[in-house]
């Protein structure tokens, strides 16, 4: 089992943080569409992705994997895919679950549960298949 090495937990990091900046923007420019509840949904993600990336700056959280240098790459392309996604989709349920989706899928890298890990990895890609499919 590895560690993530610094420069891996660095960019999942910078993932994280940049997912939550996203998260942000897309809640302030649909800021009237989205009733109270999604607001508070936005604003827990936001806030679960920050923590995820702090644990992983602070050590707090030190996931250990067989290949840790794929896993790196496959979270860190996930979380930018589900990034470059809130941009273009327009459908707020959508765009709500991809955000659920990810704080899943950091929770879960947190944990080292590869299982879940891979579940969320495959949701993430189905939803992003059906935002091609909606717009």
């Amino acid at each position: 089992m590895e560690d993530f090495t610094p420069d891996q937990r660095i960019g999942i990091i910078r993932g994280y943080c940049t997912m939550a900046q996203a998260l942000n923007e897309y809640q302030v420019i649909h800021w009237p569409e989205l009733s109270h509840e999604q607001h508070l949904d936005l604003n827990a993600y936001q806030n679960s992705l920050l923590n995820r990336a702090q644990d992983l700056e602070t050590q707090a959280s030190r996931p250990a994997f067989v290949n840790a240098s794929v896993m790196a790459t496959n979270v860190q392309q996930a979380t930018a895919d589900a990034q470059a996604s809130l941009r273009r989709i327009r459908n707020l349920t959508l765009a709500l679950n991809v955000g659920a989706i990810t704080v899943a899928l950091a929770a879960y890298v947190a944990r080292a549960n590869l299982r879940g890990i891979q579940t969320a990895l495959r949701e993430l890609g189905d939803l992003l298949m059906l935002e091609n499919k909606v717009e």
